[in-house]
């Protein structure tokens, strides 16, 4: 006679494969991700280099225009509101802000996003900083705030892509891409407004910032993939 759960047990050792499967593919997601971002990232390092070494660090596009026009409109609620973005996006208070994050997250036990925001932090400030050594971009003469290094990339604006593209990873919600995508357009204006970067600082580092996260993310993603849900059986 025979076992009635003899089917069951034949079909077992196909779901650790299927599951292997699974996770190819979707590791293989990640690869492609983490490709993305490094193109991202390696865009950013090219249009430094030939905004020095062809343009000689002068303005490109449409950063002069851009910055005259911004000369010739001013107004007392954009000052305020683009000098509170000064202080908000400057390093010390992003700093204590993502590293209180990156702990409350480490305690609740979501590790991986802690690293997400911690390790993204620490390798887009690097990759700002070694850009900014680098290209050693003059600012505009006309910035209306003391702002100290070179002017590409912004580091604002890239620390504010940071985390808005943490939050649109972390919160799978419409509402966010909108608050994620006009926090980084504000603070883009507010770095030209008040004259300390061009147009195409801010550009390239909302690029850096997003790119970074991204790579980060899918390594993450691939050197500890979460664990797959387990098909329901049957008792």
């Amino acid at each position: 006679m025979s076992d009635p759960q003899s089917g069951e047990r034949a079909a077992s050792p196909v779901e650790p494969r299927e599951d292997q499967s699974r996770r190819h593919e979707i590791q293989a997601r990640f690869v492609w991700g983490a490709a993305a971002g490094l193109a991202g990232l390696l865009a950013v390092v090219l249009a430094g280099v030939l905004i020095r070494t062809v343009a000689g660090n002068r303005p490109i596009g449409l950063d002069q225009a851009w910055l005259d026009f911004l000369v010739g409109h001013r107004s007392d609620f954009l000052t305020t509101i683009t000098l509170a973005l000064n202080l908000i996006g400057g390093p010390i208070v992003m700093t204590i802000v993502l590293t209180v994050v990156a702990l409350v997250l480490f305690l609740a036990h979501r590790r991986r996003d802690a690293a997400l925001f911690a390790i993204s932090a620490v390798g887009a400030t690097l990759c700002s900083q070694t850009l900014k050594f680098v290209i050693a971009r003059p600012r505009s003469i006309d910035q209306t705030v003391q702002a100290g290094g070179s002017s590409f990339p912004s580091g604002h604006t890239t620390m504010a892509a940071v985390v808005a593209v943490i939050l649109i990873l972390l919160v799978r919600r419409w509402w966010i891409w909108l608050v994620a995508v006009v926090w980084v357009a504000l603070m883009a204006f507010s770095r030209t407004y008040l004259l300390v970067h061009w147009l195409s600082d801010t550009l390239a580092g909302a690029a850096l910032g997003a790119s970074v996260v991204v790579i980060v993310w899918c390594g993450i993603q691939i050197l500890a993939p979460p664990r797959l849900p387990t098909a329901d059986r049957v008792a």
